[in-house]
């Protein structure tokens, strides 16, 4: 379709001050969105991971009020991911992660300050909501404010990001003193929080929020400055026909058969990043290593630093990979990796335990970190129509925090504590055969994305859509 009435292919129009004038959008901010949000995200959900035992010291809970006060962050991630439809609703995507941001630094401050238990809770429970309207919205976000080519390795980077906060907080939690200092290192936690909300306040507003509120002008100078003429006409058009469909969720988008399939695949993404058995081994790498002779402070400290070191290295990694290779036979050979990592855990821990545990984890953690991590969020971003927006990735992402929910919870109860090393393979060899599921529904249901405009990639699915029934 032309563009009458507009500026050429050639000369897009911008006006002074606006976003595209501005730099508002460019890859710059971009990026510092995606790093901000993703250290926050990370820096969140493990900076209790080394300190809890001294916090129940000093406030005097039982094992079971621990768990409450670790689990109060997912119960509010949860929480997060339903608040993130109506918050896009009111204030759009962008400042919605402002208030998120600044939600999380109130959130921390609360935390460091808590007298008691139920300070601590109430704390955990909103910086958890804080988190997941992040974890709902960022991808999004970055998705419809970068082109088909870079649309990957952006997100990458916030997947990367998160990767970096995790580490930030488990070496942190295990200098010297930090455990004494636990007030501190939840403090510090503000700081990628209010780096979020800053961040946000600088790109541009998204595309889609600026066409539902009757700013095209805006909507069109954003893409004409975040794309090229012809994928920047492509998405226009695609935004302008989805303005005119009335929103839909979940169920409704399952029961139309045009959106089946991408609700599907954004729904199960979401299942695949948690179901795949990381937070089993993020979570328990210690009980998993002392179950196969790694013990001691020694052991624990490994547990904790190799994974968190490993995952940042397959992180930067997996940048060059999302640009080189496609999201099917990356995200494939991610999952045929950790499939087998995951056996050669369970053999070890029935046989020979040690080093070839070890070996395994940090296999299967590389794998994870450059195909299920990175990939599940940037499916979601891409599969998913402008009409479908922030209810669908909302509920897929809460989702996703349940899904982990159960596996943190279940996980200690069917291995036992301290963990018998059957139990725990079994447990092992259940994740490994979820990763071939998931493997067989890839190939079966979902079209490759990689450089292809959104516009397109909702042309693919349709065809997928036809063919898989």
């Amino acid at each position: 379709m032309g563009r009458t009435g507009r500026a050429s292919a050639a000369e897009p129009t911008r006006r002074p001050g606006g976003p595209a004038s501005s730099g508002r959008g460019g890859p710059g901010a971009l990026a510092a969105v995606a790093l901000s949000c993703g250290a926050f995200f990370g820096f969140s959900i493990s900076a209790m991971n080394q300190t809890i035992d001294r916090v129940g010291q000093e406030l005097s809970l039982s094992g079971l009020h621990q768990g409450i006060v670790v689990s109060a962050l997912i119960v509010g991630a949860v929480a997060g991911c339903l608040a993130a439809s109506p918050l896009t609703g009111w204030f759009g995507r962008r400042r919605a992660l402002v208030l998120a941001g600044a939600l999380g630094v109130a959130a921390c401050a609360l935390c460091a300050v808590a007298p008691d238990e139920m300070g601590l809770v109430a704390g955990r429970f909103l910086l958890g909501t804080a988190v997941g309207v992040t974890s709902a919205l960022t991808p999004v976000l970055l998705a419809e404010l970068t082109s088909a080519r870079s649309r990957g390795f952006t997100i990458t980077i916030y997947q990367l990001a998160l990767t970096m906060g995790v580490l930030a907080a488990l070496v942190l939690g295990v200098s010297r003193g930090a455990a004494d200092h636990w007030r501190l290192l939840l403090a510090a936690n503000a700081a990628p929080a209010a780096l979020q909300a800053l961040s946000a306040s600088l790109v541009a507003r998204a595309p889609g929020d600026l066409l539902a509120r009757g700013q095209d002008a805006a909507a069109r100078e954003v893409l004409d400055a975040t794309r090229g003429p012809e994928e920047a006409e492509a998405e226009y058009e695609r935004l302008l026909t989805a303005r005119d469909r009335p929103g839909t969720g979940v169920l409704r988008g399952l029961a139309d058969r045009a959106l089946r399939l991408p609700v599907a695949i954004a729904l199960g993404a979401a299942l695949m990043n948690a179901l795949v058995g990381i937070g089993a081994v993020v979570y328990y790498s210690t009980l998993v290593f002392a179950s196969a002779g790694v013990g001691g402070p020694s052991g624990a400290r490994l547990a904790s630093l190799s994974i968190g070191l490993m995952n940042v290295v397959a992180s930067v990694a997996a940048l060059g990979l999302i640009r080189r290779f496609g999201r099917r036979p990356l995200l494939a050979t991610g999952l045929v990796g950790m499939a087998v990592a995951l056996c050669a855990e369970a053999w070890s821990l029935l046989t020979a335990g040690g080093a070839v545990t070890v070996a395994a984890i940090l296999l299967y953690i590389a794998c994870f970190a450059f195909s299920a991590g990175p990939l599940a969020w940037v499916l979601l971003a891409e599969v998913l129509p402008q009409e479908l927006g922030a209810r669908v990735a909302g509920a897929a992402l809460a989702l996703n925090w349940a899904a982990n929910l159960l596996v943190v919870l279940l996980f200690p109860v069917v291995v036992g504590v301290p963990g018998e090393p059957a139990r725990v393979g079994l447990v092992f060899l259940a994740f490994a055969l979820l990763c071939l599921v998931f493997l067989v529904l890839l190939w079966r249901l979902v079209p490759e994305t990689k450089d292809r405009t959104l516009a397109d990639v909702q042309e693919a699915l349709r065809l997928r859509a036809r063919w898989a029934r």
